[in-house]
């Protein structure tokens, strides 16, 4: 065999091998929990569907959970549980429950439950940090954040 062939198959090798690292880091990354939700429960156990009614956000009952996407989600009640598991993408946050400010901005952050605003029927979830609220900031120039978010989301969360 030729010098050249074995350096052929020898880099042929190397890159099998790394496509095989890169799947599975990529598929272990997907298994991993959600860090704003290590014990497996989304948006802190508070019921979605609570966010879009005037009393909201209540917290959620563990008698009243879903599962979606690999999260639960817990409910006040069987009736917001059953409106949920009949039309769940109405009801998740925007942006998979990181802080809409911070994703804005390039940065992933986890937000405060019950710092929240609903916008042209999406949940967005804000940080409270210090003297800096992240809703007060998105809402100085929405449009500009939302097209920076909508930008920087799919490049910082898989």
């Amino acid at each position: 065999m030729t010098p050249l062939k074995a350096f052929g198959r020898r880099l042929l090798s190397l890159a099998i091998v790394l496509c095989g690292l890169l799947t599975g880091s990529a598929a272990w990354a997907q298994a991993q929990p959600h860090p704003c939700a290590p014990d497996g429960v989304a948006v802190g156990g508070y019921d979605l569907v609570s966010y879009h009614q005037p009393d909201g956000p209540l917290p959620g009952d563990e008698a009243f959970t879903a599962e979606h996407d690999g999260l639960s989600y817990r409910f006040s009640s069987a009736e917001h549980l059953a409106l949920f598991q009949a039309e769940p993408a109405r009801y998740l946050p925007r942006y998979q429950g990181w802080c809409a400010t911070n994703l804005s901005f390039g940065r992933l952050a986890c937000p405060e439950y019950t710092n929240f605003k609903l916008e042209d029927g999406d949940l967005l979830l804000f940080e409270h940090h210090g003297f800096t609220n992240g809703r007060s900031v998105w809402n100085s120039d929405p449009l500009q954040h939302r097209r920076s978010a909508d930008e920087f989301f799919p490049k910082l969360w898989p």
